[in-house]
């Protein structure tokens, strides 16, 4: 009854004149659930003596007034659509009826106003039941089976949240990922389980030492078809060519998919041809060396430049000079392609934040009450209009040790709203305040603003300032 009572005082019809937040306190036994007259507590009961339902309306003028039921729905449907002449015109009837049954006047005027205080869109129990066997069995699933939860979430693509936020949520789990690979093209992202073994006192040694345990754990493919920039038809000579057989070669891959020169420069970079075994060196030259000589067969010219290996030894795959693309770079690329990074943890594309200078999200909960400064990644946040029409903006940030909720309200948005903007990563100073119930906390900004940087060597700062050999620096 709670979880269908909270998906239905959310909507807008029930949760007018403040029944959140009187629905919230009723229901953690911060404050007593509260009864206009002793003949409604039946049909209010299992919310608190709040109206929450549509079918609340129809329950209370038959069980206060005795109005007739079709009399009530069509006052339901008015309040729903807010057709207050319709209202007014059933009111005289509601009082009529309620004054027959001994009613005083006063305490008709209370029950009314309960009834009118819901307005508004709003949702029948029934529906609120759907949502709410839903919602429970979603978190069952994601209890039991976090892997298997996780990768549907991805697969849907649905949800308030981008896929970053459920990549973040991986990573809190547990649950690592994979980056894309040709031959697991999707659509669906998949769990794949993998074992390790661990010496409990030390490095694994001899497995059939007591003290060896195998590890079980699991990770998420990502399919190769998330990648962004690949087009429609691609895609399905993808899915069409891999219920044949498995990809065994990039070039294997070019022949039987034919993808454009800028495809397979997206594949490259997102590493869906790592799992062949060459660098991405080799598998950019290779591509190269693949469009110019079998792209001849369009004009049916190909016959005059068959591709073979003397073809390629010029060509620049076997210098060794080549370096591969740098552990950052991979992150990057990810981040462009696919929105997330699939090879690590987001928070490597800002190793350079001195998060050992801030407060972790794991730690808030310790200052209560108190200000502190922390450091976060924004991965959400929402623009929203206090009471008074001033705007105001919830932020969701997160650390390696966790997510946490915070706001900027009117006067602190002004002043900082555009820091929350400019950089991806924040540092805020904020004051923890807790949740009614003690259970939680919430982060109220006083200030936002740039990440205080490790402090790098002069060398290290020239290294990463200079343009490499042969560029000229931009201003």
């Amino acid at each position: 009854d709670g979880v269908i009572a909270v998906v239905s005082v959310i909507r807008p019809g029930a949760a007018n004149e403040r029944k959140k937040v009187k629905f919230t306190r009723r229901y953690q036994g911060l404050e007593p659930p509260e009864y206009p007259d002793p003949s409604l507590e039946r049909c209010l009961r299992s919310t608190y003596g709040l109206v929450v339902y549509e079918e609340h309306i129809l329950q209370i003028c038959e069980a206060f007034a005795g109005l007739d039921g079709g009399r009530a729905d069509v006052l339901r449907r008015a309040l729903v659509k807010q057709k207050w002449p319709v209202v007014e015109a059933i009111a005289k009837e509601f009082l009529a009826a309620a004054r027959a049954r001994g009613h005083a006047d006063a305490k008709i005027r209370e029950v009314w106003e309960l009834v009118t205080g819901f307005n508004g869109y709003a949702f029948c129990k029934a529906h609120s039941t759907a949502y709410g066997v839903e919602a429970y069995q979603s978190a069952w699933l994601k209890r039991y089976f976090p892997a298997e939860f996780m990768a549907a979430v991805l697969t849907n693509g649905k949800g308030f949240y981008a896929p970053l936020v459920y990549v973040l949520e991986c990573h809190q789990l547990g649950i690592g990922l994979r980056p894309p690979w040709v031959n697991e093209p999707g659509p669906e992202y998949t769990v794949h389980a993998e074992c390790g073994m661990q010496n409990e006192e030390g490095p694994p040694t001899d497995p059939s030492h007591s003290a060896f345990r195998i590890l079980h754990s699991s990770f998420i493919q990502v399919p190769a078809a998330r990648v962004k920039g690949l087009g429609e038809r691609l895609l399905e000579r993808i899915y069409q060519e891999r219920s044949r057989g498995p990809f065994a070669s990039l070039a294997d891959f070019y022949r039987r998919t034919k993808p454009t020169p800028e495809e397979m420069e997206i594949l490259i970079r997102v590493g869906a041809f790592d799992g062949f075994g060459q660098p991405r060196p080799a598998q950019f030259w290779e591509a190269q060396t693949l469009y110019r000589w079998l792209g001849q067969e369009a004009s049916g010219q190909g016959w005059l430049f068959p591709i073979s290996d003397a073809n390629q030894k010029g060509t620049p795959a076997a210098d060794s000079r080549l370096t591969e693309p740098s552990r950052r770079q991979r992150l990057q690329w990810e981040m462009e392609l696919l929105g997330f990074t699939a090879s690590g943890h987001p928070l490597e594309l800002h190793d350079d934040v001195a998060w050992t200078t801030y407060c972790p999200v794991a730690k808030l909960g310790e200052h209560v009450g108190k200000e502190v400064v922390t450091c976060g990644l924004v991965v959400q946040d929402r623009v929203h209009h206090q009471e008074n029409g001033e705007p105001m903006k919830f932020l969701t940030l997160c650390d390696r040790t966790g997510m946490v909720e915070t706001e900027l309200f009117a006067a602190a948005y002004r002043n900082y709203g555009l820091a929350t903007v400019r950089y991806p990563v924040l540092e805020l100073t904020a004051r923890v305040e807790p949740f009614e119930n003690g259970r939680g906390y919430t982060l109220r900004v006083l200030r936002a603003g740039k990440p205080r940087m490790e402090q790098r060597s002069t060398q290290q700062r020239v290294l990463q300032t200079s343009p490499p050999v042969g560029e000229i620096p931009t201003a």
